[in-house]
């Protein structure tokens, strides 16, 4: 009898051994599936947000876009976002049709450009009641971006965000006044165009060989190595880690502090870094320009020219372009970044240059800067024009005039095609303190 309890007894332990097993790995599972819904929250509202950002800013640049096909490049890059923005909405937790207005921007803003679009190409344009509501539009994403990225999801308060969100925008966009503004529209429009058949992410652009390494000899990893120690200062401290594969073949060296990677055709620098506590700003930007630019006149790179340059927790990086003559190519970019308490050369990155430099020559353009700075929009005054080669989004490359300009206090540049007068592209620029940067 004594012995039977012991069984029943330790039978029952066992069972409570399990359960307590059971249980304890149902409780993981479930934190784990928590854990993933939050995951998939944040990359949601990620992705909504960056769509948002993309949409205002594409409809700052397509104020000063006169010529049908950039602008319907545009119109498309915006619907796509808008698309991309709804489906991330769509996996947010909560009732989101209750989010009216961001429903009502989303619905309408790709449709409105690409109507936009259909105009400039029967031979209209634009009206001061279409140029208003893409400011109103791209002000609107703005507001609604913001709005997003201040909104923190958790499980706690997923059933309420939505409210919060659309709270956050009532407060600075009128959502009656926006639908006002706005032309009805087709829900959809099929007849695309100039769609996107020669995109950046075409096999023949990810694939592309590098011009500059065509042809040239292969060395060996001790020559690698020289030139590796000669291009970052570390004489006798590098040592050779491993070869790598890829687009550029390299040889890779490093130290404690240091890596530095040489391409195995033609010992090129393809880049370096190196870390270590930057203390504070001594050195001006005039005087880390010239040591960027000595640098890279040392190391086998002449004639580039600064483009622009942003500062960041110490380091002051540089865009360098290749200049060809008089015109500046922008497809052939060299990164330099330069330490501000001591001008030490930290970082230096040549993957662009060495995939597009090759030898160019020219025809002479079609038309002239007058003729080009014509076509601009009104409202934009030139303050500067230059000639410069631009990458196109098929991993061509096209010569154009470049006008910096001013326009509704902000600072852009535009690029009108020399053979076509097409409006190529636009940017604007981003002037700060820290530098100048392009978006």
């Amino acid at each position: 009898m004594k012995r039977k309890n012991i069984r029943v007894i330790s039978f029952f332990i066992f069972a409570l051994a399990v359960a307590i097993g059971f249980y304890i790995r149902q409780v993981k599972i479930s934190e784990n599936y928590k854990e993933t819904i939050k995951t998939g929250y944040s990359n949601s509202m990620y992705n909504l947000s960056e769509s948002l950002n993309n949409i205002s800013t594409d409809l700052k640049k397509s104020l000063y876009i006169t010529t049908p096909k950039t602008f319907s490049s545009y119109a498309a890059k915006i619907y796509c976002e808008a698309e991309i923005a709804k489906e991330s909405l769509s996996k947010l937790p909560g009732d989101n049709t209750k989010l009216e207005t961001i429903n009502l921007f989303l619905s309408q803003v790709g449709n409105f450009t690409l109507s936009l679009s259909k105009d400039l190409i029967a031979g209209e344009t634009f009206t001061d009641e279409q140029k208003e509501n893409l400011i109103l539009l791209s002000n609107t994403a703005d507001t609604i971006s913001k709005a997003v990225e201040e909104t923190k999801i958790t499980l706690n308060n997923a059933k309420y965000w939505g409210e919060e969100v659309e709270n956050k925008i009532k407060d600075n966009v009128d959502s009656s006044s926006l639908a006002s503004n706005l032309t009805e529209l087709e829900e959809k429009l099929t007849d695309y165009p100039t769609l996107i058949y020669d995109g950046p992410y075409s096999d023949h652009i990810l694939t592309k060989k590098p011009l500059m390494l065509a042809n040239k000899p292969e060395i060996d990893k001790n020559d690698g190595l020289n030139i590796a120690r000669k291009l970052s200062g570390e004489k006798g401290i590098l040592s050779f880690e491993n070869s790598t594969q890829g687009k550029i073949e390299c040889y890779r060296y490093s130290s404690e502090n240091v890596t530095v990677s040489i391409s195995k055709y033609g010992g090129y620098p393809v880049y370096m870094i190196k870390n270590r506590e930057i203390g504070n700003g001594q050195k001006s930007a005039e005087e880390l320009t010239k040591k960027a630019e000595a640098f890279l006149n040392s190391n086998g790179f002449p004639n580039m020219v600064l483009t622009y340059y942003e500062s960041r927790d110490g380091l002051m990086t540089f865009n360098f372009a290749y200049l060809d003559g008089q015109t500046v190519c922008y497809t052939d970019l060299i990164k330099v970044g330069v330490a501000e308490d001591n001008g030490e050369i930290m970082s230096i990155e040549t993957v662009g240059f060495l995939t597009n430099h090759t030898v160019r020559v020219f025809d002479a353009p079609k038309y002239t800067k007058e003729e080009a700075l014509n076509t601009l929009s009104g409202g934009v005054s030139s303050e500067e024009a230059k000639i410069a080669l631009v990458p196109t989004p098929g991993g061509g490359e096209v010569r154009c005039y470049e006008f910096k300009c001013k326009a509704d206090n902000n600072d852009i540049l535009i690029y009108v095609n020399t053979q076509t007068l097409e409006c190529q592209d636009v940017f604007i620029l981003l002037i700060s303190e820290n530098g100048t940067l392009v978006k």
